[in-house]
């Protein structure tokens, strides 16, 4: 490992990270140990589950998690394991009043707590038999977990700057539309570089993005510890997008708007439509990308919701080719760091590796 940490610390200044960072199974197994058992994870939108006992299941880092509306205010993250004999208590989505296991029927209220256990003697059961609540947050409509004991949200601080970038298009209001379960195979980060880098957008999305948002039109915008930023404007030709929210300026309605809140929420919000991709890595080659769709407009036709899905689906596509192939070169005993395009276009990149250089402990100077 500490091979690796030298590769990184000692490339030239400005250069992308080192091919061993997305290769080596050592090395993402340290990245889970030192960052992502312990950072915030995006696990979809508020508005999937709207009412009380609405509840979907994901896995996060092998990590079986049941998100339930427990209230009209609240929701909770918990752990989908039964605690009689470790049984998933819940699949899929749906509505329940309270989550019954399938092996031997232990029945659990939408807070967790243990109501009933068949031919278990009551006092053999105590507090512990209730299922574990995990930390969890809501900002700007995503939902968030950490499996941390002591987690803490972000600071106001690290996340004021981009709530005031991104407080115009008023994200929290717009209505989920549709969500995909998919693998992709490539490492993490090179998918979390590819979203943030306005660098590729002409070369790889030809037809689909580069006659709306050119690459020469992207322009960074500035981070923190907890997020990089960067705003793709509209080619002079692009159609105007008619509907938004009325606090936008005549900038925001031709602009879109791309963040990322380390380490693997990545997401691009216009006038009239919130694309996120919420990441969890399964191996260096292979991720599980949850990713959603949102709009402005609650009156859209089922032709123009359809037609903006297949918009994202085709670029999706696009980007999941070329990091499929971008893996192969990474896998080259020839492969090696190279020089960052300029701050507009590539300076996210080195936002993203100072977060994880500080989460690592590592030098940060040659990041500069």
């Amino acid at each position: 490992m500490q091979d690796i940490l030298n590769q990184i610390v000692n490339r030239p200044a400005g250069h992308s990270l080192p091919p061993r960072c997305y290769t080596d199974a050592a090395f993402l197994e340290y990245e889970v140990e030192q960052i992502l058992n312990n950072e915030w994870h995006c696990l979809g939108r508020v508005d999937e589950i709207p009412e009380i006992g609405d509840y979907f299941t994901i896995e996060v880092l092998s990590e079986p998690l049941l998100v339930v509306r427990k209230s009209a205010s609240q929701i909770a993250v918990l752990s989908n394991v039964c605690r009689h004999r470790g049984m998933p208590v819940a699949e899929g989505a749906g509505n329940t009043k309270r989550f019954r296991c399938s092996y031997h029927a232990w029945t659990y209220a939408l807070d967790g707590k243990l109501r009933s256990a068949p031919l278990v003697p009551k006092e053999q059961l105590d507090k512990d038999c209730a299922l574990p609540e995990f930390k969890s947050h809501c900002w700007q409509g995503f939902i968030f977990f950490n499996a941390a004991i002591d987690a803490k949200w972000h600071s106001d601080e690290s996340l004021d700057t981009l709530c005031a970038h991104l407080q115009n298009y008023h994200m929290q209001d717009m209505h989920s539309a549709v969500h995909f379960d998919e693998v992709w195979d490539c490492n993490w980060k090179s998918l979390v570089e590819n979203f943030m880098d306005g660098y590729h957008l002409s070369v790889v999305h030809p037809h689909t993005l580069h006659h709306l948002t050119p690459t020469s039109l992207c322009k960074k915008v500035d981070g923190t510890e907890a997020y990089t930023a960067y705003t793709a404007s509209h080619a002079s030709t692009a159609p105007a997008r008619k509907s938004h929210h009325p606090s936008l300026t005549a900038a925001q309605v031709r602009q879109s708007q791309l963040f990322c809140i380390f380490p693997a929420l990545i997401a691009s919000v216009s006038a009239d439509t919130l694309v996120y991709l919420a990441l969890h890595p399964l191996a260096t080659d292979k991720l599980s990308v949850k990713w959603g769709l949102a709009t402005y407009e609650q009156d859209l036709s089922e032709a123009e919701l359809q037609q903006r899905i297949e918009k994202w689906q085709q670029i999706n596509a696009e980007d999941h080719q070329i990091l499929k192939n971008l893996h192969k070169g990474l896998k080259s005993s020839r492969a090696s760091t190279g020089p960052l395009a300029e701050q507009n276009f590539e300076g996210t990149l080195a936002d993203f590796y100072r977060y994880l250089f500080m989460k690592l402990g590592l030098n940060n100077e040659n990041n500069e």
